[in-house]
């Protein structure tokens, strides 16, 4: 309960610059449209100078047609412009499925900290993260008409809340292993979340927003990728 009350007071009220000073490790991802504009279309997770974590399906075309933008609370405007190196996806699984959506993305030039470009802090190896707990959900949404920063509150529940609509059947995942499924908790709504956007608990960042489309979902929650699950390859590709 007090979680819930203190992650209230810190988002209710709060500016995009607020937000940013801090979460500084929320960066955007730009990817470059035919026309020749980079629009900002996921988002992602600071987690050393050289390397950010974001959704798979953020990055399922060349990296040269991506760019992140580190240490703007407004969308195509001011912070630093690094441009991607490589994406390495986590090799197991299809996350078109929404399973296993996650991405290790090496950038092409080294990124120099300040008060609004930090690195994030992951959980330790197989951290379980339990149902009914209060998130900040953080990103621009892309297509929001504010243009700025903003944070949600999200509760994570069970699994068998978050039922995915397939052709014949129903889906639903273990929201203690390989995927989080949470909702919205009254008063906010989704459209500040991006793919890649992070899921925080305090200062350290728990989950990774799925970037598929959830438009013939079953059920109106959030499906993020648990970080946890992941915190072993994650440390042996950022490097």
């Amino acid at each position: 309960m007090a979680l819930i009350w203190l992650l209230s007071l810190a988002l209710v009220g709060a500016s995009s610059a607020h937000y940013l000073q801090t979460y500084p490790s929320i960066v955007q991802v730009e990817t470059i449209q035919p026309s020749g504009f980079w629009e900002q279309t996921c988002a992602a997770s600071i987690l050393n100078s050289r390397y950010v974590l974001s959704a798979a399906s953020c990055f399922s075309t060349s990296p040269s047609l991506h760019r992140i933008r580190a240490g703007a609370a407004f969308r195509y405007s001011g912070g630093i412009i690094n441009y991607v190196d490589s994406v390495t996806n986590y090799p197991t699984g299809n996350f078109t499925n929404q399973v296993h959506d996650i991405s290790v993305v090496r950038l092409a030039s080294v990124l120099t900290y300040n008060a609004l470009i930090q690195r994030a802090a992951i959980p330790e190896p197989q951290t379980i993260i339990p149902n009914g707990i209060v998130l900040a959900q953080g990103g621009w949404g892309r297509g929001n008409s504010s243009y700025s920063l903003s944070f949600a509150q999200v509760r994570t529940v069970s699994g068998s809340h978050c039922g995915v609509n397939q052709p014949a059947n129903q889906t639903t995942f273990n929201s203690t292993s390989n995927v989080l499924c949470g909702t919205l908790t009254q008063g906010f709504n989704v459209s500040n979340a991006d793919g890649g956007s992070p899921w925080f608990l305090g200062n350290v960042t728990v989950g990774v927003v799925s970037g598929v489309d959830h438009g013939n979902s079953s059920w109106s929650g959030i499906i993020a990728t648990p970080i946890a699950y992941f915190t072993n390859w994650i440390v042996r590709t950022a490097v």
